[in-house]
């Protein structure tokens, strides 16, 4: 049986992206993990743009996104910064207190249904220009 138990979606603002898949990278398990995040198909009612990832990820992704950065093995020169800056803006839905996306805000939202997660946070796919 896998690890890989719970399906987070994480809606992720434009301008956030480079330092989100450091945070990628630094949380996850592949030198890959840094290109998480790609481009900005969803938006919100305002017009601000976001990349989406939905993903299974193991029960510990949830405490480690908030716990204190180091660099993983697999990526010793892994951006903390560009991690931190990230980690910083990360907000775990509390489905007693939803929350939308916003451009300041990393989304994530638990569950098993990525279309609803991205229906709860108020995206919509749009046209990936390029």
């Amino acid at each position: 049986m896998s690890d890989y138990t719970s399906r987070v979606t994480i809606i992720c603002p434009e301008a956030m992206v480079a330092d989100a898949n450091q945070l990628a990278l630094v949380l996850g398990e592949s030198a890959g993990d840094d290109r998480t995040f790609r481009a900005a198909g969803y938006e919100d009612a305002g017009g601000n743009r976001y990349a989406v990832a939905s993903s299974l990820v193991k029960p510990v992704f949830f405490t480690a996104a908030g716990s204190p950065l180091t660099a993983p093995d697999h990526a010793p020169e892994a951006d903390l910064a560009a991690a931190s800056r990230a980690q910083s803006a990360v907000a775990i839905l509390d489905p007693a207190a939803p929350v939308q996306a916003a451009p300041g805000r990393v989304l994530a939202i638990p569950g098993d249904d990525a279309a609803a997660a991205l229906s709860l946070a108020g995206v919509t796919a749009v046209e990936v220009e390029g």
